[in-house]
Formats: structure tokens, C-alpha cells, sequence
């Protein structure tokens, strides 16, 4: 049976088959899990003022030592709560988490400190560098740059033609899998800490150096506070961090750039031309302001480059653009008149970067700035050539790091396409009778997405399936379709996921859930709505009925 999610309809996709059974998605479970372990351990990492027992060494971690009477009360809580219901026992830890986070009732990081909580963590207790964050309405995303995501060099290694095993390609670097736990263990624990609304996270941890490839996680906060209280199981809770294996063309389009302006003040011009450029620079490559930056670096003490924006697009043949804007401070080495330079320290400036493949890697081949230096050595703005258009499209130009804002309705049907492809692919009973399934849920609730104004945010279905018992030709209305029994069984697999899902998160937020059969149309649309669905997760109606 081939399963794939429909293309086309949404923008996320769930990981391909090889993807789930290789050894990187192993990896990436297995730090979902320690991640859940660490967080549910509530001794550890409490970020709020010194409560009862509690210590806060040296390193500024916060960790909790418990009287020996309450170390007690816990491990004789832990022998009885197997023979108390359910409820009782969720009441409990709900109760004994209150006691221990009794201590909380200020916020350890303000929400105007929590980008720099996060690095500050991630470069103190960690020693992980660089890290960046961004905000987008309740999203928070994290960039993550890494040195190697995987063990070998995925791209030498598919253009050799030696490739044996799928599977060994994605065998993740065990530094990187570290570093990747760490910096979502203190997303979670600064968040957790801080009195900022934020509903989702984003990490995503990207190969800098050489491939590019991006490992996204995505989570909902909710999820990790009810796995802090056992609300959740740590196999669900897996189950609900999103992950996906992308391609970030951007950092190595900008990976010259960036390790040029950062080298600036530390590299002669020699070695900056032999890491950074695909051939010397000269007053014509790379303009006479450029130029007369490069070579007015002896003359300068300390040079400081900030970067204020940088963006980069697909140019021609191999070739891309890498737009940047900057800021420039420097001191004069001693005996050096200020006249020498172009400009004065302080000085804002703009260029645009031609890179292109050269010896494995992008490098520099032009730089085309948007100022010169007229006779008054004052600056003024340079006409750029017609077909870089940048006035048109430059606020559409992709960003290495990019962060949107999150909805829960779109967190969960990207989530339910992962669950589903993962239930359809391990069950026997469709392996034998199901040719091909296809599957794409979506959430549509923005005004483009809906038929009319008078149209409510609804999920969608949209699916195509061919079993044995069908022909294809003879299905032409959904209730043709859902006619076969083998349909059926899968309609109950989905819709059941479905159901359980909406209702464990509690989200109502949607007026009905629609049957979309591809093939047939317009003709082939059912709506399911959720006092039905409610009674199908209670088993008070059959999948027969529900559909009917």
C-alpha cells in the first residue's frame, strides 16, 4: 500500500516513510523523551525564588533538596497511587505540584527578558553560541546553528552514487542531537518561568557549514506543562512535538558573507580574499567603496560590523543575491588622520553580494553597493540596475530564520497528517486491502481560505483512496465512496484519531469537519459536525452512522 499526503493543500508536511524509520527520527524521539523525563522531573530546574529546601548553586541552575519528611511523603505517595482512580491520582499531583511551585508567584524572567534568558542559558550552562530569537504574535522560534547535523556528508555522499543504505545518511552527529535537547530544555524552562503569553515554540537547528539542512521542532506549551504533570504520557507527548527535515538554502547562500564582515577585524586581506572570495577582489568586482573598505582595514584598530537586516534570494544560473545592511564602527590605528576613510565611524551602509559555487561552497564573486562617495566625500545613493528590482520585492525576500505565528486549529491538523500516516502505515488489515491512500487535513480559518464571509473556521479532509474492492471509474459521489467496507475501516481510524485528538485538547474552535474525495469534485463533500463526532468518540455512533 503507498501512502503519501496530498500535495498542494497545505503548506507543512509530515515526514516521509523513510524519514520516520531512520536512524535520525530514532534520535529525535529519544530527545523528546529524555526532554519530557527532565521536565517532568520536578526537581529539577524550578526557576522561581528559593522555596522550602531549595538551593541554588554557583552555575545558577535551580535544583530542589527535600526534607527528608517530604522525600518520604513522595515515595509513600509513589507505592499507593497505583490503587486510587484516575482522577484522584491526577488530582493529587496536581496538588503536590502546587506545593512545590508554591514559591513561583513572581516571574523569574520578565517578559522583556526572555530572549536574553535564553541565550544567556544557552551560552553560560551550555556553552552553545549564537543562538537567536524571534518573535511572532504567541510563537517563540529559536535558530540553532550547527557546525554538522549529521555524521557524513550527505551531499558528497548521493552525488558519489556509493549510497548502500538510505538510513546511514541520516545518522545524526551526537553533539549536535545534545545541543538540540539543551536548547529546547531551556526553551521550555524559561517560558515556563515567565509571565510572557506564549503558546507555541519553534526550533530549528541548522547545518551552518556545509548542507544547509534544517531539523524544525515545533511544540505547544499546554503540552509541556500537562507531561510536567503527568496529564500526559511521555509516548503521547512525543507524539505531539512536531518535527520536520527541511532544506535552508539561505545559510549557505549567506555563509561567505556572514563569516567575511564577522573576520573583517581579525583576518588581513589575503586571507579574507582566500576563505571569502571566488577570485581577488578588485575596485571593478566589487566597487570602489568596497574595495576601499577592504584595504582601509590596516589602517583601523578595531573594526566592529553589525548586522542590522540580511536577506538572500535565487539569482541566475547557480548564482544568489545577499542583500545586506550594516553598520560599521571603527577606531583609527594611532597616527591615522580620519580623513583617510570614506566614511565616518558609525556609518550605515547597504550592499548587494553575487555568490556563486566555487570549490564546494558559495563564495563571493561581486559586491554591488547601494552608496558611492561623490567629490565632497559625501555619500549618496547609487541607481541599481533594473533587474535587481529591489524597491519591488525586496520585503519579500526569504530570511535564514523566519518565525510565523502559530494557530492551535493548524498545529493540529499538521499534527493529525503525522498521526495518521503513522496509524495507516502500521496497520495489517490495510497493507492487504488499501492500493493507496492519500490524506490531507487543514485548517482553514483565514478569510482567503473560506468560501464565503458567512463561512465559519472548519477543518478539512481532503482525500483520495483506492482499495481493492474499488474502481475508480464506478466512485463518483462520496457516498459511492464510503460504500466499501475497506474505506470504512479506514474512515473509522482517521475520524477516531481525529475525534480523540480535538477533544484532548479541548478546542472548539471550528464549526464542522469536511469530507473532501478529490477526484470527484465539487459532487463529493461531507460535513461532520462536532455534537456527532462527539458522539462517535463515545461510541454512541457507528462510523456507518456518522457518515451516513
Amino acid at each position: 500500500m503507498g501512502f503519501k499526503l496530498l500535495r498542494g493543500k497545505a503548506e507543512h508536511f509530515a515526514p516521509p516513510f523513510f524519514y520516520m524509520k531512520s536512524e535520525l527520527y530514532k534520535q529525535i524521539t529519544s530527545v523528546i523523551a529524555r526532554l519530557a523525563k527532565r521536565g517532568a522531573a520536578i526537581s529539577e530546574y524550578l526557576d522561581c525564588p528559593p522555596a522550602i529546601g531549595e538551593i541554588r548553586p554557583a552555575g545558577g541552575e535551580a535544583r530542589q533538596r527535600r526534607p527528608d519528611g517530604f522525600r518520604r511523603t513522595l515515595a509513600n505517595f509513589g507505592h499507593a497511587w497505583k490503587h486510587c482512580l484516575a482522577m484522584t491520582v491526577r488530582g493529587s499531583l496536581f496538588g503536590l505540584m502546587v506545593f512545590v511551585l508554591a514559591g513561583c508567584d513572581k516571574a523569574t524572567y520578565p517578559e522583556a527578558k526572555v530572549e536574553s534568558a535564553i541565550k544567556e542559558i544557552c551560552s553560560k550552562e551550555y556553552k552553545i553560541e549564537n543562538v537567536e530569537v524571534k518573535f511572532a504574535g504567541n510563537t517563540i522560534g529559536v535558530f540553532l546553528p550547527l557546525k554538522r547535523l549529521f555524521q557524513t556528508d550527505i551531499r558528497q555522499e548521493i552525488l558519489s552514487g556509493q549510497v548502500a543504505n538510505l538510513d546511514s545518511l541520516f545518522e545524526p552527529e551526537a553533539e549536535a542531537m545534545d545541543q538540540l535537547e539543551n536548547v529546547l530544555f531551556t526553551i521550555s524552562r524559561v517560558l515556563l518561568s515567565s509571565d510572557r503569553k506564549l503558546d507555541f515554540y519553534v526550533l530549528q537547528a541548522t547545518d551552518v557549514e556545509s548542507t544547509g539542512l534544517q531539523l524544525v521542532l515545533m511544540g505547544y506549551m499546554d503540552d509541556v506543562r500537562r507531561v510536567r504533570l503527568w496529564d500526559i504520557s511521555r509516548n503521547e507527548y512525543r507524539k505531539r512535538v512536531l518535527h520536520e527535515l527541511k532544506f535552508n538554502r539561505s545559510v549557505l547562500w549567506e555563509k561567505p558573507v556572514r563569516g567575511l564582515l564577522r573576520d573583517v577585524g581579525v583576518l588581513d586581506f589575503d586571507e579574507l580574499t582566500r576563505l571569502y572570495f571566488a577570485r581577488r577582489p578588485t575596485p571593478d568586482s566589487v566597487s570602489p567603496l568596497f574595495y576601499d573598505f577592504l584595504i582601509s582595514l590596516e589602517d583601523k584598530e578595531v573594526v566592529r560590523i553589525a548586522i542590522e537586516e540580511m536577506k538572500s534570494r535565487s539569482y541566475r544560473d547557480d548564482q544568489a543575491l545577499v542583500y545586506v545592511k550594516l553598520k560599521e564602527t571603527f577606531e583609527p590605528r594611532p597616527g591615522t588622520s580620519a580623513v583617510t576613510f570614506s566614511y565616518p565611524s558609525g556609518t550605515e551602509l547597504e550592499y548587494m553580494f553575487v555568490v556563486k559555487p566555487f570549490e564546494r561552497q558559495f563564495k563571493i564573486a561581486q559586491v554591488i553597493p547601494f552608496y558611492y562617495v561623490d567629490d565632497t566625500k559625501q555619500l549618496r545613493k547609487v541607481p541599481l540596475p533594473p533587474e535587481l528590482d529591489l524597491d519591488k520585492n525586496l520585503e519579500a525576500w526569504p530570511e535564514r530564520f523566519q518565525v510565523d505565528e502559530i494557530f492551535l486549529g493548524e498545529f493540529l491538523a499538521r499534527q493529525l497528517n503525522r498521526r495518521v500516516q503513522a496509524l495507516l502505515l502500521a496497520d495489517e488489515r490495510i497493507r492487504h486491502t488499501v492500493q493507496h491512500a492519500q490524506i490531507n487535513f487543514n485548517y482553514q480559518h483565514r478569510p482567503d481560505e473560506m468560501g464565503s464571509a458567512r463561512d465559519q473556521p472548519h477543518f478539512a479532509l481532503y482525500f483520495d483512496f483506492l482499495t481493492k474492492g474499488m474502481r475508480r471509474e464506478s466512485q463518483k459521489t462520496i457516498d459511492q465512496v464510503i460504500s466499501d467496507e475497506d474505506v470504512l475501516y479506514l474512515f473509522n481510524l482517521i475520524l477516531r484519531e481525529f475525534a480523540d485528538l480535538v477533544r484532548s485538547y479541548r478546542f472548539d474552535k471550528y464549526q464542522y469537519l469536511e469530507l473532501v474525495w478529490e477526484p470527484g469534485g465539487a459532487s463529493a463533500i461531507l460535513q461532520l459536525f462536532p455534537e456527532r463526532l462527539d458522539l462517535f468518540r463515545e461510541k454512541k455512533l457507528s462510523i456507518a452512522g456518522l457518515l451516513a
